[in-house]
């Protein structure tokens, strides 16, 4: 007879997913809320910190997911800078900035490095 253990989530873990779940309804709405508006780019702009805070506490060890947490975020914070500047350049390179900051917060890299040669 096989036993198996329960794993009990974590208080850190359901805290990432509700930030999750919050930061991608707050960047959803605020996208259809007077797109272009302030107010529409503040709502994108805390929903892609919030995604990034809920990704730090949740700590995913799926590589897609992260990637696409990142991007997601990524293209918030882009949002929120072309609303602001109304400028493709600074939009871009805050896009990507962001990007790497994160990616490199999270030391995305070496999971990266690792798992390329399965992909």
């Amino acid at each position: 007879m096989i036993i198996m253990e329960r794993n009990s989530l974590k208080f850190t873990t359901l805290f990432g997913i509700a930030l999750i779940v919050i930061g991608l309804l707050l960047e959803l709405g605020g996208i259809f809320y007077h797109p272009g508006s302030l107010e529409s780019a503040e709502t994108v702009f805390t929903g892609a910190i919030a995604i990034s805070v809920g990704h730090a506490f949740y700590g995913l060890d799926s590589l897609p997911l992260s990637l696409a947490l990142t991007a997601i975020s990524s293209i918030g914070i882009g949002y929120y800078v072309f609303v602001q500047t109304t400028g493709w350049l600074w939009t871009i390179i805050a896009t990507i900035a962001f990007f790497a900051f994160i990616v490199a917060l999270f030391q995305l890299r070496g999971s990266i490095r690792h798992r390329h040669g399965t992909w």
